[in-house]
């Protein structure tokens, strides 16, 4: 205690809680990530107005990203039920780039016979294909208008020859093949292109063993757990934009303040170490931290005790710092100059 009293003594106010800050609570940072993309939409929903020009996209891209990773996890917990008699390993959500060709693949199996690209597909209703032009349609309803789709099998190709490319560059011996997995139950197939073998969930698993049946025994160059490794240690995360520079809204457009849980609102105020809820009383510690990553993942990936002070409305910068020094962030500057970041890990 003496030497702590010894250390801060000629310090001003506001510097001896800058010491605090950076001495006092080293070794017990919280890490703090990016939201998940559906909670960040959520937050993002939840802090513009009702009537805000862009709230039904946002809505709907909330429900397609929610329903993708839904599909997704359908895939995967189907895969749990895949036996064959030889190795094979499969690797789920991969990242990966070459130059500036960057991927993302929902699952890659690898066999000794072959690798088959794995992407995952949600879409509701009927399902057509105008073979002549080589597009998809879908009716959400019997008789309901027709929507244009993407045609997936571009895409399924493209990782195709993406993950042959990157075997090339490796020397990895290995044919790639794909297959296409249409996770929504209502989904009902009027038209299947001949581009791509195309599936529902529960008829994953005997596709697969459809397609390592009609494919040769090969000459494997590594083994299977190697290539997982080599895999593993090239994935990429991608970097996604703040919402709102993706989604192009005005910061102004966006409610500040900190989230109350307990209500919904954003009207949790500091008092002391803790928050308290001036709408309906609630008490959350930790409310701060889904404010710090709210700031990260919608509005900036730099953060500073300004920035933060007029998105939060804590008084004070003193405050802010001790808020802050919580968190295991990257810090740069000093002082009035000092940047907060997300730690890439």
């Amino acid at each position: 205690m003496l030497l702590l009293k010894r250390e801060i003594t000629p310090f001003t106010l506001s510097k001896r809680f800058e010491f605090y800050i950076l001495k006092g609570v080293q070794g017990i940072r919280t890490e703090l990530d990016l939201l998940p993309k559906t909670l960040a939409l959520e937050c993002l929903l939840k802090r513009i107005p009702y009537n805000h020009r862009q709230r039904e996209y946002l809505e709907n891209q909330l429900h397609r990203v929610t329903a993708g990773i839904r599909g997704e996890g359908k895939m995967v917990r189907k895969f749990k039920e895949f036996s064959f008699e030889e190795n094979y390993v499969p690797v789920w959500n991969l990242e990966m780039k070459l130059n500036e060709w960057a991927v993302q693949i929902d699952g890659l199996l690898l066999t000794e016979r072959c690798a088959i690209v794995l992407d995952s597909k949600y879409v509701s209703g009927e399902i057509h294909y105008d073979a002549v032009n080589e597009e998809y349609y879908k009716k959400a309803v019997p008789g309901g208008e027709m929507q244009n789709l993407d045609n997936p099998v571009f895409q399924l190709n493209k990782h195709i020859r993406f993950i042959e490319k990157w075997f090339a560059l490796h020397r990895i011996n290995l044919p790639v093949a794909g297959l296409l997995v249409f996770t929504a139950n209502s989904c009902v197939f009027r038209a299947k292109p001949a581009g791509a073998l195309s599936c529902k969930t529960y008829q994953m698993n005997e596709y697969l063993h459809r397609i390592l049946r009609d494919s040769p025994l090969t000459a494997v160059s590594h083994p299977l757990a190697d290539i997982e490794k080599l895999i593993a240690a090239n994935q990429v995360p991608f970097k996604k934009s703040p919402l709102i520079e993706f989604y192009r809204i005005d910061l102004r457009d966006l409610k500040t303040g900190v989230y109350c849980n307990k209500c919904e609102t954003h009207r949790m105020q500091r008092i002391k170490k803790s928050w308290i809820c001036e709408a309906c009383g609630h008490k959350d510690a930790a409310a701060d931290h889904l404010a710090v990553q709210e700031y990260f993942s919608l509005i900036d990936r730099e953060l500073t005790n300004r920035k933060f002070r007029a998105f939060s409305g804590v008084d004070g910068p003193a405050a802010v710092w001790r808020i802050l020094a919580k968190y295991d962030l990257e810090v740069t500057g000093e002082r009035k100059t000092r940047v907060y970041r997300v730690k890439k890990r």
